[in-house]
């Protein structure tokens, strides 16, 4: 047998490694086969159902981008996407997008899907908006400000749970 640590031989029935003094069967082998046993489990939830991958993706990124500054200023400080109106419900948007993701793996996937792909529509409609509005203010102009990394987040999210919503919805019509 090998040491995990050093490479070294260790004499069967010993319990260290007479080169590093490891403990038998230690070392990097131990997470070596963690690391394969998780990426196995995920590449199979990837593989069984990636509606569920893309919509939760999705759904992390819209409650982020609330978090998230909506509007940078170089001198001030930021404004946060909850301070924005359409930031809080983005943030209840996507949280409704996560709750009707879990209902369609638990009863009737195909009405919930189209819930899904509603309600994401409905969230990158408010991303767009509030995207609109702050571009046509001349206060963003007038004190040099721009549009901030969270609504942009937000749109990301926007768009991923709408794909996980049209992948389920095309995965139902094949049925």
């Amino acid at each position: 047998m090998k040491c995990g640590k050093c490479g070294a031989e260790i004499p069967e029935g010993s319990g260290f490694c007479g080169s590093c003094g490891a403990t038998a069967g230690s070392g990097g082998a131990k997470g070596q086969a963690q690391y394969s046993q998780w990426w196995a489990s995920t590449s199979a939830l990837v593989t069984r159902d990636p509606v569920v991958v893309v919509v939760g993706i999705g759904v992390v990124l819209l409650c982020l981008g609330a978090f998230l500054p909506w509007v940078s200023m170089p001198h001030a400080a930021d404004t946060l996407g909850l301070q924005v109106t359409a930031g809080p419900v983005v943030l209840a948007v996507g949280a409704i997008i996560g709750l009707a993701l879990m209902l369609a793996r638990g009863g009737t996937p195909g009405a919930w899907s189209m819930v899904i792909l509603v309600l994401s529509v409905v969230e990158l409609a408010l991303v767009f908006q509030a995207m609109i509005n702050l571009d046509d203010m001349e206060y963003l102009d007038y004190v040099d400000a721009s549009i901030g990394a969270g609504l942009y987040v937000a749109m990301v999210g926007g768009f991923a749970t709408g794909c996980g919503g049209l992948l389920e919805t095309m995965r139902i019509l094949k049925k």
